[in-house]
């Protein structure tokens, strides 16, 4: 767990470190796409694997204030390097372009959270019939064989 955090932080900085030098030399934004998306890729698995490490509480090798200075510091990255690039669409007179940005991504995410609640909807809904089916399966052989039984015990005691 530990070494996926380093080798994921590490290519998160090594993002974060070509969108900062592109930034500071002026460079188009148009042309730093790449630069840009190999961030957000970056920030995507190291916000991921932040959300499993506090979710799997113990699942992390280091002390909990380790963890805790990790997951701080990471957020912090983040933040500011998506206040540089929402600086740079301002500094390029595309404000507009970068609030439009972070509407659609809101409108996303939220369609994402979406999905994922109806799928987990979905998953109970099919795990209940499955239950629902096999307590019927069992309820329908408890029956016969309780018909069985006293089938039995009938005509045991008509012989007798």
């Amino acid at each position: 767990m530990l070494g996926e955090i380093a080798l994921l932080i590490s290519s998160f900085d090594k993002a974060c470190k070509l969108v900062r030098s592109g930034l500071d030399r002026k460079k188009d934004l148009d042309s730093m796409s790449s630069e840009i998306f190999s961030f957000f890729a970056s920030k995507k698995e190291v916000e991921e694997k932040i959300a499993e490490v506090k979710k799997n509480k113990g699942g992390y090798a280091g002390s909990a204030l380790e963890e805790a200075i990790l997951i701080e510091q990471e957020s912090q990255k983040i933040k500011v390097m998506m206040k540089r690039i929402g600086k740079a669409y301002s500094d390029a007179g595309r404000s507009p372009q970068w609030q439009s940005i972070q509407r659609n991504a809101a409108n996303i995410q939220k369609d994402r959270d979406f999905n994922i609640v109806q799928a987990n909807r979905r998953k109970i809904i099919q795990d209940r019939k499955k239950e629902d089916f096999y307590l019927a399966v069992k309820l329908i052989a408890g029956l016969v064989i309780l018909m069985i039984g006293l089938t039995g015990l009938v005509f045991t005691l008509a012989i007798n």
